[in-house]
């Protein structure tokens, strides 16, 4: 099974460099053509199951990018919650930076990155278990990281992991065992 995850296209609070995690914003004009731009990267694929996080960023990038598609809205696809630094400016002296890189954001109200991993695995387990041949899921830059370091056994360092919007992962599942196929930034 081919397992696609897709990135949503820039948000409003992408554009404004603010944390978003759960909070529901919507697409940029430049988001909604990074969508388009997907679409036509994945424009001709046949999927037996789409997916998206239930975050309006990520159904708006489906509905775009696969234009009347039919997909099932889960939770464990949500970005990674950031408690109560969301709308905080990215460069905040309000919380600790290297803190929330290590860590996760459970000092501030939020999910530690074990609690998003356990979430992640969650879905893969699911996914794995199914006679599905190709999978879409539209979601966020966090997924696609954990989905990626639950693949290796490891977390990975952040600033070695180019995650643009609308950036593809391809992670290829055989009888519960997962390898990264491919990952892609869109230009």
């Amino acid at each position: 099974m081919l397992v696609y995850l897709i990135r949503h296209g820039e948000s409003q609070s992408n554009f404004d460099k603010i944390w978003s995690g759960w909070n529901d914003v919507p697409l940029t004009e430049k988001g909604k053509n990074d969508a388009k731009k997907a679409g036509k990267y994945l424009d001709g694929i046949k999927f037996d199951k789409i997916y998206s996080s239930d975050l309006t960023r990520a159904k708006n990038t489906a509905e775009i990018a696969i234009p009347g598609c039919e997909y099932e809205q889960t939770p464990l696809l949500r970005e990674i919650n950031v408690g109560d630094i969301v709308g905080k400016p990215f460069n905040s002296e309000e919380y600790n930076r290297i803190d929330t890189v290590l860590n996760g954001y459970g000092t501030y109200n939020g999910e530690s990155f074990d609690d998003m991993g356990c979430r992640i695995k969650q879905f893969m387990d699911i996914v794995s278990a199914t006679e599905y041949n190709k999978v879409a899921c539209f979601t966020h830059a966090g997924v696609l990281r954990v989905f990626l370091d639950i693949t290796v056994g490891e977390r990975l360092s952040r600033q070695n992991i180019l995650c643009k919007n609308c950036a593809i992962a391809i992670f290829e599942c055989d009888n519960s065992v997962w390898k990264l196929h491919s990952w892609i930034n869109l230009d």
